[in-house]
């Protein structure tokens, strides 16, 4: 093996461990040191190139059918690049697509959903992200925050920093999920 296949087969082997360290650590730091609000949370789909987070307030929506759940991405380019990719999805509960055209109740629950969080967006004078993407498919938005490049705990820091400034979004959301027609 010369020297540059050696170089590059040591970065991928320290590019997938430090992937595997993300997606397999990022739940029980935050158990550890939960984001600073008053919800509980779930942490799913540990040790996947994703992780779904929900407030426990938020589950009343898997007894009609809504997923309504936050996503991140802990990847070996989110830790290389220090940018934490944080989403807000509305999902169908059972097989995870849903129907967003026309008067679906996804439709409609999306539009309750982006209504209400934009007119907190508007009352938020210490908003410190800029949403992006609002409104698109089952995404109702993405937000990218920095983070330290190659420091885990960076990333950790990163997340438990959106989930509290998105804990706000919590309540208003849990009252859509019940108030939606089926």
């Amino acid at each position: 093996m010369d020297t540059e296949s050696h170089i590059r087969a040591t970065r991928d082997a320290i590019a997938k461990r430090a992937q595997n360290v993300l997606q397999y650590e990022w739940a029980p730091y935050l158990e550890a040191k939960p984001p600073h609000d008053d919800h509980d949370w779930e942490y799913l789909d540990r040790g996947q190139p994703w992780g779904r987070i929900k407030p426990n307030a938020w589950t009343s929506g898997e007894t009609v059918g809504f997923d309504l759940h936050f996503e991140h991405f802990p990847t070996a380019r989110a830790l290389q690049r220090g940018q934490l990719r944080f989403e807000l999805h509305l999902e169908d509960g059972v097989s995870g697509d849903a129907d967003f055209s026309a008067a679906t109740p996804y439709a409609k629950l999306r539009e309750q959903l982006l209504a209400r969080f934009k007119r907190l967006q508007q009352c938020d004078e210490e908003l410190t992200h800029e949403m992006s993407e609002i409104g698109k498919g089952r995404i109702l938005w993405q937000v990218t925050y920095p983070f330290t490049a190659g420091d885990p705990i960076a990333y950790y820091e990163a997340l438990r920093t959106a989930l509290t400034e998105h804990s706000e979004y919590v309540t208003p959301g849990a009252t859509a999920l019940t108030s939606v027609d089926r």
